[in-house]
């Protein structure tokens, strides 16, 4: 946004130091150049490697402490990997299976699953966790 609070150039997601494109354009708008076109708006976020790589590792981690019988540590590290990465649904379903077995076996509860999805988002927005359009807001 620039002074007169005009909004000149916008990135959905991925916006990282570590990206040489994202550093030239913030040169330019400080130094009072043209940032350029706005890139597409794509996903909601992305997460860089090393926070996928993360998130991979407390997945794993919360599986092998399961198998050790260490349920609580287990549920504590996948929700570590769902703060970075609160839009993956595969490891909010680790923590709802571990949490509530009963709504997974010996069948699946996809009405549950809805409910406690819609809660959880609106529970997320109101900690300012994502925002009405997804996650995550950084």
């Amino acid at each position: 946004m620039d002074e007169a609070g005009v909004v000149r150039w916008t990135k959905f997601g991925g916006f990282s130091i570590d990206k040489p494109e994202d550093v030239a354009v913030a040169d330019r708008f400080v130094t009072g150049g043209d940032p350029g076109p706005s890139p597409e708006a794509g996903d909601a976020y992305q997460l860089a490697a090393v926070e996928r790589e993360l998130v991979a590792t407390k997945v794993r981690l919360g599986r092998m402490l399961l198998e050790a019988g260490n349920r609580a540590e287990a549920v504590a590290e996948w929700r570590d990997a769902l703060r970075i990465d609160p839009g993956n649904f595969t490891v909010r379903k680790q923590v709802w299976s571990a949490e509530h077995p009963e709504k997974f076996y010996p069948t699946i509860d996809f009405a549950w699953q809805a409910v406690q999805l819609e809660a959880e988002r609106e529970r997320e927005i109101a900690e300012g966790v994502c925002g009405p359009d997804g996650c995550p807001i950084r």
